[in-house]
Formats: C-alpha cells, structure tokens, sequence
C-alpha cells in the first residue's frame, strides 16, 4: 500500500497508532491490529510528522510552507497552516510539547546571501502563531 516500494519517510508509533508518512499520502493503523483506519493520497513533500501527548491530534509537516492537523478520533483533517511568510521548513520535525499545549516547527528563509533559522511556536486550541525564535544553524540539525 505504501509508496517508493513500500517504504514510509517517517514513521511515528505511539501506544495506538503506527503512522506512516510517504511524501505523497499518510497511512494510519491500529498498532494492536494492524487494522487500517486512514490511507490519505493527494499530499505533497510530506515527509515528517508527531502526534500529540494525548494522541487526539497528528500533524503532518510539508517540505515547504504548510503543515497539516488531523483530527485522530475521525481522521479528518482539521487545518492547514501556512508557515509565517517568506519561511519554509525543509528536512525538519514538528514537535509537540510534553504537554500538548504547544506545537513547535523550525522554518528557515534565505536572505541576504544566508539562511535566517527560527523556531515557531503554535498553540494547540486553533494553531494560531505564539512567537518566533532565533536559531543557530547546530540548533536545527537536530530537529
């Protein structure tokens, strides 16, 4: 079912779910059955992503300038969010708080003849921008 010869980018296992991102769809299952519950094609450059502490909400993350929030309780999708203008966010994880309250995606633009890293925070109610921080380029490999 999966594409690139079955092959998932990102794989996110959580105590009910194994989620599977492939670039191009995401594939939810159960993990105690195996059952499929989500098989999504039409995506694009979607290679990472993380579930929620509380395992109601999974965001998807583009290699470019959105990301997306799935609703795990009936799998639909509930928002795309675009990156703060003239941001993208390539080749990085999004990250949920230990708590949940927060989503945390790091984006970079070039400018100047150089790239500008910075870290964006998302509340978790209606995913509206908190802030944006700077980062050391050291700082975003390891996102």
């Amino acid at each position: 079912m999966l594409a690139f010869g079955g092959k998932a980018f990102c794989t996110v296992t959580t105590e009910n779910y194994v989620v599977q991102i492939t670039g191009g769809s995401i594939l939810i299952t159960l993990k105690d059955t195996n059952h499929v519950v989500l098989h999504r094609k039409g995506y694009h450059y979607l290679y990472t992503g993380d579930v929620s502490p509380d395992e109601t909400k999974l965001c998807v993350l583009e290699n470019g300038k959105h990301f997306y929030i799935i609703t795990l309780s009936d799998f639909l999708p509930v928002q795309r969010i675009t990156l703060p203008r003239s941001y993208e966010a390539i080749d990085v994880y999004p990250t949920y708080s230990a708590d949940g309250t927060a989503l945390y995606v790091p984006v970079q633009k070039y400018a100047d003849g150089d790239y500008r890293y910075q870290l964006c925070e998302y509340e978790t109610e209606s995913y509206s921008l908190v802030k944006m921080e700077p980062m050391r380029k050291s700082d975003v490999d390891h996102w």
